[in-house]
């Protein structure tokens, strides 16, 4: 369905085959965490982080993405078809809320968002065509609902 692959970014997960919508590719168990954020961590609560092993490590981000990760039911899922050759990947805003390490962008999709901070440093119109998870959704709005909170305030 999918292998690992060594590209000029590094290591990612391309399929091998065509994955339909809907299917599942992994789960985890997001019960298992730390408090503390690193760029290995995927975020799967307001102060817990999973620690990305085996094949979670190896999705990388897109502002076009093709899985989506969702934290409350530790599972990873197709977005969309993905065909033979393109690689695995999510939208890291949709888990992480301020990540350890940013990063630049370069997926060169129409939607791109160039900086990659995390859902806080993101407007809610560019946040609100994804699947956002519910933790970021909460954090959402307790910065809504308390301005001191508000990124550049």
């Amino acid at each position: 369905m999918y292998k690992v692959s060594e590209e000029e970014s590094g290591k990612c997960l391309i399929a091998t085959e065509l994955i339909h919508a809907g299917t599942k590719l992994f789960s985890f168990d997001p019960s298992y965490y730390q408090e503390e954020k690193t760029y290995q961590t995927i975020q799967v609560g307001l102060d817990r982080h999973y620690l990305a092993e085996s094949f979670l490590v190896l999705l990388n981000h897109s502002c076009d993405p093709n899985l989506i990760v969702n934290t409350e039911k530790g599972l990873v899922y197709t977005e969309k078809d993905i065909y033979p050759g393109e690689e695995l990947n999510y939208f890291y805003p949709t888990t992480e809320w301020d990540m350890a390490r940013h990063f630049v962008c370069h997926c060169n999709s129409a939607k791109c968002i160039k900086h990659v901070k995390g859902a806080w440093w993101l407007p809610l119109n560019v946040l609100s065509s994804y699947h956002l998870n519910k933790h970021i959704v909460d954090l959402i709005i307790k910065n809504m609902n308390n301005p001191d909170l508000l990124q550049g305030s």
